[in-house]
């Protein structure tokens, strides 16, 4: 445990003026703080009240441990909770790429389709605009075509019959 906790280095080590102090020397400094305040507080006929080798009161002792134990909790849970984010986070990373492909994947076959639709939305009218052209021409061909007086008309229906299939192949082979 000690190993994974030394491996994390400087969490939390904003100001580079400030010296960085490690969690362990903080609470060491803590404590030495209030032994050093009770040295100074408990005078007169008060010492009797300081006990140990440390010589701070018994509550003192109590409550120091308490908190070493509390903030070595808190530090090991601190580290397990930045470990589970950080799985989380490299589980949702490895998903990225996939989740960008689908949605470019989705965009531009989505563009591709609105643009075919408008190509044979295009060609429908135009296929439309033939085919009554084409019934234009059926109707204007009659029986008394064949009669070399109408030769003339003949040539132009036929002539204009020919352009429209030409350009309607045109058209497909545009498309």
């Amino acid at each position: 445990m000690e190993d994974e906790l030394q491996v994390l280095g400087a969490i939390g080590f904003n100001n580079p003026k400030d010296p960085y102090i490690k969690f362990f020397d903080a609470i060491s400094k803590v404590d030495q703080m209030c032994k050093d305040l009770c040295g100074k507080l408990y005078t007169g006929e008060n010492l009797k009240f300081l006990t140990g080798p440390d010589k701070i009161p018994e509550y003192l002792y109590i409550f120091i441990d308490h908190m070493k134990n509390q903030g070595e909790e808190f530090k090991i849970s601190m580290v397990r909770q930045l470990r589970m984010s950080t799985e989380r986070l490299e589980k949702l990373i490895a998903a990225v790429p996939q989740s960008v492909f689908h949605y470019l994947s989705l965009k531009y076959t989505s563009l591709i389709e609105k643009q075919v639709d408008i190509v044979n939305n295009k060609f429908d009218d135009l296929k439309f605009e033939d085919e009554i052209q084409k019934t234009e021409n059926q109707r204007q061909l009659r029986p008394n075509l064949a009669n070399p007086a109408n030769k003339d008309a003949s040539l132009t229906l036929d002539n204009e019959e020919k352009d429209r299939q030409t350009s309607l192949n045109e058209i497909i082979d545009d498309t």
